[in-house]
C-alpha cells in the first residue's frame, strides 16, 4: 500500500479525511501525514489493502464495505502498560503503536474508541449484570473535554477515569458538582470507599459501552 493509493481509496469510497479517520481508527491528522508520505504501519496497510479491493475490485464493493466496518481494530491498554498511557495520551505515534484487537459492533463507531483491560476487584459485586471483573476488556468512548464542563450522565454509564496521580480506575460516577468539576467515584465491591477527584487532574475521560470477558470464567 503507497501513499497515493490512500487517498485514491477515500476518493473512491467518497468519504471526507475524518469519515475516512473514523473507519480507520486514526486521526484526521494522521490520514493527512498518509496522504502527504509518511509510513504506514503494517497493522493500517493490511486494513487499506482490503479496502483498496472493496473500492476497485468488487461490483459490489458498497455492500462488502458495510459488512467490513462491523469488525473494528481497537487500540488496547493492557493492564501492565496503562501507566505508560498517561505519557502518551495524545501523541498519534504512541496511539498507532498500541496493539489493536478485533470488536464486533452494530453500527459504525462516532468518536475515539479505546480497550482498557481490568486490573482489581473494586468493580466485582454479587450483580453478574452489572459487575466488572479483573482481566475483563472493556470497551470505552472517549467523552471529549469540553463536555464535561457540563453535567455527565452519571446514570447511564460506567466510567474509565485515567487521572494524574491515581492512574487508571474504572469507576462509577455518582456525583458531579459541575461549579467546582469535582465528581464522586463509586465502587461496586463495598469493600472499597467512595471518594471525591477533581476534573482538572484528569487527563482523560470514557464511557464504558462494552465487555469482553475471557472465556476461562
Amino acid at each position: 500500500m503507497d501513499n497515493k493509493q490512500v487517498k485514491e481509496i477515500r476518493k473512491a469510497l467518497k468519504l471526507t479525511q475524518t469519515e475516512f479517520a473514523e473507519k480507520l481508527g486514526v486521526s484526521k491528522i494522521t490520514i493527512i501525514s498518509y496522504e502527504k508520505g509518511r509510513v504506514i504501519p503494517k497493522t493500517k496497510s493490511k486494513i487499506l489493502d482490503n479496502m483498496y479491493k472493496e473500492a476497485f475490485e468488487n461490483d459490489n464493493s458498497k455492500a462488502i464495505l458495510k459488512d467490513y466496518e462491523l469488525i473494528k481494530l481497537v487500540p488496547l491498554i493492557g493492564s501492565r502498560v496503562q501507566a505508560g498511557f498517561l505519557n502518551g495520551w495524545g501523541i498519534d505515534e504512541y496511539i498507532e503503536d498500541l496493539p489493536k484487537i478485533p470488536w464486533e459492533v452494530e453500527k459504525e463507531f462516532k468518536g475515539n474508541h479505546f480497550c482498557f483491560e481490568v486490573e482489581g476487584d473494586s468493580m466485582n459485586n454479587s450483580n453478574p449484570s452489572e459487575a466488572i471483573l479483573d482481566k475483563d476488556i472493556l470497551l470505552c468512548k472517549e467523552i471529549q473535554n469540553h463536555h464535561w464542563k457540563n453535567k455527565l450522565h452519571i446514570n447511564s454509564w460506567d466510567f474509565v477515569i485515567v487521572h494524574r496521580d491515581l492512574g487508571i480506575v474504572v469507576k462509577r460516577i455518582t456525583n458531579h458538582i459541575v461549579e467546582n468539576g469535582e465528581v464522586t467515584l463509586h465502587s461496586l465491591n463495598n469493600l472499597y470507599e467512595d471518594y471525591t477527584v477533581n476534573l482538572d487532574d484528569v487527563v482523560a475521560l470514557f464511557n464504558v459501552i462494552g465487555m469482553k470477558r475471557p472465556r476461562r470464567r
